[in-house]
């Protein structure tokens, strides 16, 4: 089996195995890179030194950071182990990129709502979400219709980071913005229905639910100004391109005269933290309740906003204590 077969093979599986499409291209990406850099190896050295040189030359040469090796070092596994079905052996020696700790950058009050105030339309919504309910760039683009219910005041995320659902209070300040927003695309809707034009489903949901794409709940809350032009996407509708919400994001973040380095997910950071700093009672309940909020598995994740929060101390900073002359 030739790379190109075996690349076939491995993302053809991770498909089958509902790996999500950048997982699939990661991997695949860096399974690519690794075939590649077999060609200059050894042709005497064993598997393991083969792998154990490549992933040394990410962290040596490359310099790329830790999690990017551990990205490659899953997908030349998941090469080996599941594709090739090979036992990889031991692997341990190779030279680990260094671990940063790196806090993330946080819009203060002031900068989120003057960034906010230079979107309109669709951009002041994907914005709002960002901000008011700790969306991922993801998790705006891909929300549909059936995923707002104004009655009850909240949104689901179908299908977030980890193949998890989780319900979300939907802020009071976006409940009109979204009724309007959905009166504007239930004309769009028709538009699109007239035409015969039916949205993208995830899976082999359009085959379970023959009717579910033309219909109105399954409908992109987002959607792209137009059916795919190209014939391996079916001619169906999908959602709005995510650089095109990055671009009007990080516009008005530059037009805010904000010179921190930020983008979509500052967004999704100042709300952990300045939900952190609203939030009533001890940190380890308050921590419990973002953690769910933000759909992070692991706790220690959560905790990071923690040394985010504005600190309040009753103790003041000698420079702000200067001694009286006498």
């Amino acid at each position: 089996m030739n790379a190109t077969e075996t690349l076939k093979k491995m993302r053809e599986q991770m498909m089958m195995q509902r790996y999500r499409r950048r997982s699939i291209d990661a991997y695949t990406h860096y399974a690519a890179q690794f075939i590649d850099h077999l060609r200059i190896c050894d042709t005497t050295s064993t598997r393991e030194d083969r792998v154990i040189s490549y992933l040394t030359k990410l962290a040596v040469e490359d310099q790329v950071s830790a999690s990017t090796q551990k990205v490659a070092l899953c997908a030349i596994k998941y090469l080996y182990e599941s594709v090739l079905r090979f036992d990889l052996g031991d692997i341990s020696k190779f030279t680990r990129s260094r671990r940063v700790k790196r806090l993330p950058e946080v819009f203060s009050r002031k900068e989120a709502w003057a960034a906010l105030d230079l979107l309109e339309g669709d951009g002041w919504i994907w914005g709002a979400l960002m901000y008011g309910c700790g969306l991922r760039l993801m998790e705006v683009y891909q929300l549909r219709v059936k995923d707002i219910d104004l009655d009850r005041q909240q949104l689901t995320v179908k299908d977030g980071k980890g193949g998890k659902d989780r319900i979300l209070p939907l802020p009071e300040m976006l409940s009109a913005p979204i009724e309007k927003h959905l009166r504007n695309l239930r004309r769009s809707f028709d538009d699109f229905s007239g035409r015969s034009v039916k949205v993208s489903l995830p899976c082999a949901l359009a085959r379970k639910y023959p009717s579910a794409p033309g219909e109105w709940r399954w409908f992109w809350l987002f959607p792209a100004s137009g059916p795919a032009r190209d014939p391996k996407w079916g001619g169906l509708l999908h959602h709005v391109h995510p650089t095109a919400i990055q671009k009007r994001i990080v516009r008005a973040i530059k037009g805010a005269g904000i010179t921190k380095k930020a983008g979509c997910h500052t967004f999704r950071h100042s709300f952990a933290t300045h939900w952190l700093e609203n939030a009533d009672g001890s940190h380890e309940v308050a921590l419990l309740r973002l953690q769910k909020l933000l759909g992070h598995a692991d706790p220690s994740t959560t905790m990071l906003y923690l040394h985010l929060i504005k600190q309040n101390t009753d103790v003041p900073s000698p420079l702000d204590v200067r001694p009286v002359a006498a």
